[in-house]
């Protein structure tokens, strides 16, 4: 069955009703994948395409607060530097017209580019259902491979970023457009000094680095520290030798990418 409500509260009445067997569609460009590859047989669709205000995206206070439905063309234009990058890397634009954020975080890909800008800026979510809403910070929301907090009568109906952090935004793969990652990174140094590096691809989930944001925060950034936080970066991640890269690869490409990225920040 295939529904189209028009607005958020009977989005979420066919949710509760519905539970496991239904599944939120907007872009549909994480689920059809899976359907394709038969890990994912939904039942029924709830098409959240004709609800306007969750495509909406307003700003104050020095933070951003980004709509269910917004897509990667319109996050790819926000002034958010991490975001925006990782944004306009996933798939060609007819994949950033139709894909959303919110999806990207709901299917918990551990190579999800958005997810992993998102979680450099301390991003949170609001997870809606007929019961109220909640929010939560992003780094609470992953909790395995494909597996997070949101409930099973939730929406994710708003995602929050500051527009105050420093960031910056990278991804290695093996092609210039429509790859998956073989590592993906975000930094970010907020406005207190302390430092916020992310990584995808690295283990089964997105994850936040903390032993070497605690380093840094507490030594500043210079040559030195970022070299160390560099390494400490490497002990933190747990990736898997795949098709794209052997694990060695990955954990040495990892603490690359994220010294490169906090020395361009250093000198920005």
């Amino acid at each position: 069955m295939f529904y189209q409500p028009n607005v958020i509260e009977e989005a979420l009445g066919l949710k509760a009703e519905l539970k496991d067997g239904g599944t939120f569609i907007a872009g549909g460009t994480d689920v059809v994948v899976l359907m394709n590859h038969g890990k994912a047989a939904p039942e029924n669709f709830i098409d959240l395409t004709h609800i306007p205000e969750l495509r909406a995206i307003h700003r104050h206070d020095g933070a951003l607060e980004l709509a269910g439905n917004v897509t990667y063309a319109q996050a790819g234009k926000l002034p958010v530097r991490c975001l925006a990058l990782a944004s306009l890397s996933v798939g060609g634009p007819g994949i950033r017209e139709l894909g959303t954020l919110a999806g990207n975080l709901a299917s918990a890909s551990p190579a999800g580019d958005g997810s992993t800008a998102l979680l450099a800026l301390d991003a949170e979510v609001e997870l809606t259902s007929v019961r109220g809403a909640r929010r939560l910070p992003l780094d609470k929301f992953f909790l395995a491979y494909r597996k997070t907090a949101l409930a099973v009568d939730e929406m994710i109906t708003k995602i929050t970023v500051p527009t105050t952090y420093r960031s910056d935004w990278s991804k290695n793969g093996k092609r210039g457009a429509m790859n998956i990652s073989i590592v993906a990174a975000a930094v970010a140094i907020t406005p207190k000094k302390e430092t916020r590096i992310a990584l995808a691809s690295v283990a089964a989930t997105p994850i936040r680095c903390y032993k070497a944001e605690k380093f840094l925060t507490e030594n500043g950034l210079n040559a030195g520290t970022i070299r160390q936080a560099a390494e400490i970066v490497r002990t933190e991640i747990r990736p898997i030798t795949d098709h794209r890269a052997s694990a060695d690869y990955k954990v040495h490409l990892s603490g690359v990418m994220v010294r490169r990225l906090l020395e361009n920040l250093v000198k920005a």
